[in-house]
């Protein structure tokens, strides 16, 4: 079989290929239009489509959020607090401070405390138990200062909070807290052996820490830590510790 060739003229090749020059751009232009705006850039980024006006559309872009404001607000609130704690470091006494806080909160972390309690006094009973180097049973023990009450003002700045999730049906936020302030003791003093008990009032100071626990709107459980500092009737520095447990209520 014997093959035909097939002869094109040249003119007809021309013509082809002008037209092919002539489609090439306008094809490219149909195919890839050019982006425009913040919303084309983003689809080329992978990003989901957002408005710059949009309060997610920069934390889309830089990839940072922001923590989630809490639902349980303090700032132009009042709490009123029950407690009642410990202070050990008497190894021969011990008190049991009942008494009440006062709060107003200025800011969401930081409020104002005054604060008021009485303590009550128990013996450890270790001075039954003291012998001299001949055996005599300790007669009397100089304790010094016994703490009566405090009474102090202070304020609360809360730099930490968060929130607790109980089997994952209840959100519990809780913050905690550092105190400073200055206050009075009202202090049952002794001297020596031969004098007895006088009632003396004298300032102090007070440093603490603390750990809340809001439940509900209106409700907190408050852990605190409080150290008073104080003069001694015999010279020196008291710093009794206070520990203690505490219900507030928000108004």
């Amino acid at each position: 079989m014997n093959a035909k060739r097939i002869q094109v003229p040249l003119w007809a090749l021309v013509v082809a290929l002008t037209l092919a020059l002539m489609a090439t751009p306008a094809l490219a232009q149909e195919a890839a239009p050019a982006p425009e705006g913040a919303e084309a850039a983003a689809e080329d980024d992978g990003l989901p489509e957002l408005d710059e006006d949009d309060p997610m559309y920069w934390a889309e872009m830089r990839e940072v959020y922001v923590m989630q404001q809490r639902a349980f607000l303090k700032e132009g609130r009042f709490a009123l607090t029950l407690y009642g704690g410990i202070i050990p470091n008497n190894i021969f006494e011990q008190y049991l401070p009942l008494g009440v806080r006062a709060n107003y909160f200025l800011l969401e972390n930081i409020g104002l405390e005054v604060a008021g309690s009485y303590a009550f006094r128990r013996d450890t009973q270790l001075r039954e138990t003291l012998r001299d180097e001949t055996g005599a049973d300790a007669q009397e023990v100089l304790i010094g200062d016994g703490q009566a009450s405090h009474v102090n003002f202070g304020v609360m700045w809360s730099p930490v909070y968060g929130k607790l999730a109980y089997y994952n049906d209840r959100i519990i936020y809780l913050d905690m807290n550092v105190f400073g302030g200055a206050g009075m003791v009202v202090a049952q003093t002794q001297s020596d052996f031969n004098s007895g008990r006088s009632t003396t009032a004298k300032p102090e100071g007070v440093l603490g820490a603390g750990l809340a626990l809001y439940v509900g709107e209106h409700a907190s459980v408050r852990a605190d830590y409080r150290q008073f500092i104080f003069a001694k009737v015999n010279g020196g520095v008291a710093r009794p510790s206070e520990v203690s447990l505490g219900f507030s209520w928000f108004f």
